[in-house]
């Protein structure tokens, strides 16, 4: 069998150092099985170097210095392989679950929104991180690209987060991706540039990654600034301004049947007059507090006096936001106004009327669970949870024009 010098064993631990093996006990352990492969592959009329070019050749693309790094990331980085993994699995997890969440979302479809949450979710608290730490932890990074993680996990978890909260329409959503969509653009991409740019020699990954930022947050910051479409906030108002007259109108009718009926107290039953007494005060009472809802609503949100805003008209409110001031009613932070007050108002009047007009229909006054595009949603949440004001008021409005409906159908069965 072929036996290697002295000088050649000494000429393969120095190449071994030159080629990034730090570790004493790695250089030993490689230095002793490159030599039995030499030892074992020569056939003794092939030269030393050809023959070590060819063993070196056994150990991948990137040669011993990849075994340098992988014992690195085993010393000082033990459960490398199990985060590695779960980062895999997270990220194909999250990613179609975001992707079908999408869809489903598109068609209104039942648990999308589930999807979509669970899919951010897994992707901002597993992927996003351990990626981080993976990219940060595999190699002996520069200070440039360690920069460049650092700024690219947060612009990433930033953008992912404020696209999650604008499909669901939460509070935050335009000032988080933009962020994001800024600090990508001005903060990864020129250090991305200065480090990594111009440092390859692969120029169409590199530059493919520069124009696909670049449209992408181009993409991006538009649909997150513009706000709903002139034709659908048009017919938006226009169902408000509708819904208004309509309630106008039948406020109007049953105020004539009290006055018919007071006309004739004379001749009517006394129990059917106080009946009816009744209803009206209950029906005035209730939605005289909804409408100092809609005044704290509009004042909150458009920076009015309760005062002002019990002169604005309902299609002079153009703010697309207030959710705050919507939360406030939510969290009960008025001592006098709230969603829970409302609610049990309305059953309370709920109540009134089943006692006196037994066949009156309710439906529309509901306030246990609704289904909202085939989704079980608590009466909060489908008229006030995370909504705008103006969608809010016109909600308001809705639950009005159906109490004044009841008494209107309570009245005729009372007389």
């Amino acid at each position: 069998m072929f036996s290697l010098t002295e000088e050649q064993i000494a000429f393969i631990e120095n190449d071994i150092k030159v080629r990034g093996i730090t570790s004493p006990d790695l250089s030993v352990d490689l230095l002793d099985h490159i030599c039995c492969i030499i030892e074992n592959s020569s056939d003794g009329y092939r030269n030393f170097d050809s023959v070590y070019q060819e063993t070196l050749l056994l150990f991948g693309k990137k040669g011993l210095k990849e075994i340098q790094d992988e014992t690195n990331r085993l010393l000082t980085f033990k459960h490398y392989y199990i985060m590695n993994k779960t980062m895999k699995i997270s990220g194909y997890v999250s990613s179609v679950m975001i992707l079908f969440g999408a869809i489903f979302k598109f068609q209104h479809w039942p648990g999308a929104s589930m999807l979509l949450i669970v899919g951010t979710f897994f992707l901002t608290v597993l992927f996003l991180p351990l990626l981080f730490i993976l990219k940060f932890k595999s190699t002996a990074e520069s200070n440039r690209s360690v920069l460049l993680s650092i700024i690219g996990f947060v612009s990433a978890l930033l953008i992912c987060v404020g696209v999650l909260f604008r499909i669901m329409h939460w509070p935050g959503a335009r000032i988080t991706a933009i962020t994001g969509a800024v600090l990508l653009v001005l903060g990864y991409l020129p250090v991305y540039v200065l480090s990594v740019y111009k440092n390859t020699t692969d120029k169409i990954n590199a530059t493919a990654t520069v124009i696909l930022i670049i449209a992408g947050v181009g993409l991006l910051v538009p649909e997150l600034s513009t706000g709903i479409s002139r034709p659908v906030s048009d017919s938006f108002w226009r169902g408000v301004t509708e819904s208004e007259s309509s309630l106008a109108i039948i406020t109007k009718t049953n105020q004539a049947i009290y006055e018919r009926e007071a006309n004739f107290a004379s001749g009517s039953d006394s129990s059917t007059i106080a009946n009816l007494k009744l209803v009206h005060a209950k029906t005035n009472e209730l939605t005289d507090y909804i409408e100092a809802i809609k005044i704290y609503l509009i004042a909150g949100s458009e920076q009015v006096t309760e005062e002002q805003a019990k002169k604005m008209k309902i299609d002079e409110l153009r703010t697309s936001g207030g959710e705050q001031v919507v939360m406030n009613l939510l969290d009960n932070q008025n001592p006098k106004l709230s969603v829970n007050k409302l609610k049990e108002s309305i059953e309370s009047y709920k109540g009134l009327i089943m006692r006196l007009a037994p066949k009156v229909d309710l439906t529309m006054l509901e306030t246990g669970t609704l289904t909202v595009y085939g989704e079980p949603t608590t009466w909060e949440v489908a008229n006030f949870e995370q909504l705008p004001v103006p969608l809010v008021i016109f909600n308001l409005n809705r639950i009005e024009l159906a109490i004044k409906s009841s008494e209107n159908t309570a009245l005729n069965q009372l007389r």
